[in-house]
């Protein structure tokens, strides 16, 4: 009996590799979270923060291109105060060579503490051929990480090829 068990467990194994053996991975077709929420138009949400000239708007406002070049990024900070919500932003980071370079989407209350602030990050870190594109999350409480916490993820993808969206879901019990 014990053997016919094993017996049919090595069969269901086999066959279950062998059909899923070249398959081809499909995620289903859901509504997309950030489908969810309401959309601010940058021109509405948003203000210069930082490289007047390299920050271009498009859709009538709705969008906007942040720019980097040999001289200088750009920036966009909130027009508004939040204490939870959901933050999205579609990010396509440049090609090429960028070490040494940070493109960050983060919330952050230096603006009320500026000497203790608090702030949640996701920081996509310049790259270097033949390597990965690292994703970086940071959580500061009081100024610090060790009220905090930091992970870096090596992104299994092309992040220059399109735009992927890059979210925190935060609420009154937790951050994701």
């Amino acid at each position: 009996q014990e053997r016919l068990l094993l017996l049919s467990l090595l069969i269901f194994f086999m066959i279950s590799a062998a059909s899923s053996h070249g398959a081809i991975y499909k995620p289903p077709l859901v509504p997309s979270l950030t489908d969810r929420f309401n959309r601010v138009a940058v021109n509405q949400g948003y203000s210069e923060f930082f490289g007047h000239s390299n920050i271009r708007l498009l859709n009538n406002g709705s969008n906007a291109d942040l720019i980097l070049n040999k001289s200088s990024g750009s920036g966009l900070v909130s027009r508004n105060k939040y204490h939870h919500g959901f933050f999205n932003a579609a990010i396509k980071l440049p090609s090429g060579f960028t070490s040494g370079v940070v493109i960050a989407f983060y919330l952050s209350n230096a603006d009320l503490f500026p000497h203790n602030h608090d702030e949640i990050d996701i920081e996509l870190l310049g790259h270097e051929k033949r390597r990965d594109w690292v994703l970086q999350t940071n959580i500061y409480g009081n100024g610090s990480v060790r009220t905090g916490r930091e992970e870096k993820l090596y992104l299994w993808f092309d992040p220059t090829q399109e735009f992927h969206q890059y979210s925190i879901l935060w609420n009154s019990h937790h951050v994701v």
